[in-house]
């Protein structure tokens, strides 16, 4: 059974599901060809988070993002029996849109898929950091208004070089109060700094990337020992250009010290992977035996965020 705990909604939406919305809300990515040349232009450049910006501005409803969820479980449980998938109300309120009306129809619409298909759907709170922790703790409030029990974690993404951890310390006790599974985008542009301040200043229980930290080997030791899972995303970081060739990639020395690691898509489509397809380059292109790979495979069933 195949788990992935890291991905993005509006990176994960099928890209035809995707086109059409932008066609209907008559988004630039809805003329003939515009999105495709958009992923490659972004695929080339490394502006990832530009085209994810603009993937979240071709919604104009709670309606749009109940359709794209729909879409999108359909697709994630073809592959999976597992999935955790990040949403961000404050992205969703700066564009205009009822927060709470969006995480309902999403949630609605992802509970019915799990019905239809066994597989198993958790929501993620996510805050951009760059935004600081007030808006943070908007997103808290909303989860304690909305109560649903489909969410099940929170996290921040965003510019890892913002905003200290430490500013968040709050935000992640009470996180943590409210029984929520807490993660953080660390470790990824920022390097193996980042990671350690995160681990420092938060009660966490998994670091989304955290590849930077095979960059010092005593926080590598200290990572082991912490026995905090990293949700690393290998085609993302080569697509954003954190590593420049998979021989540069960390992720087998991470494993042999006994790091906790399980793989992700993060944006499969701006990325054009998908959950298996990172197993799978696990195998190719790093030549890890089926032993990591079912290592693998077990830390993200174990570290899933479930009551």
């Amino acid at each position: 059974m195949l788990a992935d705990l890291h991905l993005h909604f509006e990176g994960s939406v099928p890209r035809r599901t995707l086109v059409a919305i932008a066609r209907r809300n008559a988004h630039a990515f809805g003329a003939e060809g515009a999105f495709d040349r958009a992923l490659a232009n972004s695929r080339r450049s490394g502006s990832f988070l530009r085209l994810f910006a603009d993937c979240c501005r071709l919604f104009s409803s709670a309606a749009d993002y109940a359709e794209a969820a729909d879409a999108l479980g359909r697709a994630l449980a073809a592959e999976l029996a597992h999935a955790e998938i990040y949403v961000s109300p404050e992205i969703w309120s700066r564009f205009g849109l009822d927060p709470a009306a969006v995480l309902k129809a999403v949630d609605a619409a992802l509970g019915t898929v799990e019905e239809e298909t066994g597989c198993r759907f958790v929501l993620l709170l996510d805050s951009v950091r760059q935004w600081g922790p007030d808006a943070a703790q908007r997103v808290l409030d909303l989860h304690e208004t909305a109560l649903l029990p489909r969410v099940r974690g929170f996290g921040i993404g965003g510019e890892e070089d913002a905003v200290p951890p430490s500013a968040f310390t709050a935000v992640y006790e009470r996180a943590k109060r409210l029984g929520l599974g807490t993660s953080i985008h660390a470790g990824e542009w920022a390097g193996a700094d980042s990671v350690a301040a995160a681990l420092d200043a938060l009660p966490l229980d998994r670091i989304d990337h955290g590849v930077r930290a095979a960059d010092e080997d005593a926080l590598v030791s200290r990572l082991a020992a912490s026995r905090v899972a990293l949700c690393a995303a290998p085609s993302s970081n080569l697509s954003t250009g954190v590593y420049g060739s998979w021989r540069e990639h960390p992720l087998p020395r991470l494993l042999d010290a006994g790091v906790r690691v399980c793989l992700s898509a993060d944006d499969p489509t701006i990325f054009g992977t998908s959950t298996a397809g990172e197993y799978e380059i696990a195998r190719s292109a790093f030549g890890l035996a089926e032993d990591a790979l079912d290592a693998m495979r077990r830390t993200a069933w174990e570290a899933r965020f479930v009551s």
